[in-house]
């Protein structure tokens, strides 16, 4: 088991940005994080990150990885309140994105890494790239 520490990932901005999450705490089995530079906590990005053991009832023996990120957008305000007060910053919308990972228990080292280096290297090919960033559907 890991023990919870902070996790740096690059943003995709053309001169990349390293953005750190830092542990914000251990609910149950979901561990979660705060990247915390944007100063506004309503806007955190956040990443919660968990693995469930196989149920004793269920009939193949699965271990459930989950990652999600979720990157709060704040909506643009402006001071045109009658008092001239700027409104306090709220969310427009949010991205977000997750990752299952089912783990036979039978499964090896091997295959777990294999099935992890064909996700990381799939996320960098562009059908993913068009179908994320340009909305392209595959055709």
């Amino acid at each position: 088991m890991s023990a919870i520490g902070n996790i740096t990932i690059n943003d995709g901005a053309a001169t990349p940005v390293a953005h750190t999450f830092a542990p914000a705490g251990i609910t149950g089995l979901v561990a979660s994080y705060a990247d915390r530079s944007g100063g506004i906590p309503v806007g955190f990005n956040t990443l919660d990150v968990s693995l469930r053991p196989p149920s004793s009832q269920s009939r193949e023996k699965m271990y459930l990885a989950t990652v999600r990120i979720k990157t709060p957008i704040l909506d643009v305000t402006s001071p045109s309140t009658a008092s001239g007060i700027q409104p306090a910053p709220s969310v427009g919308y949010t991205p977000i994105a997750e990752l299952k990972f089912w783990l036979p228990e039978r499964s090896t080292l091997q295959n777990r890494k294999d099935l992890r280096a064909f996700v990381k290297n799939f996320m960098a090919d562009a059908v993913v790239t068009a179908l994320v960033e340009t909305l392209e559907a595959v055709y």
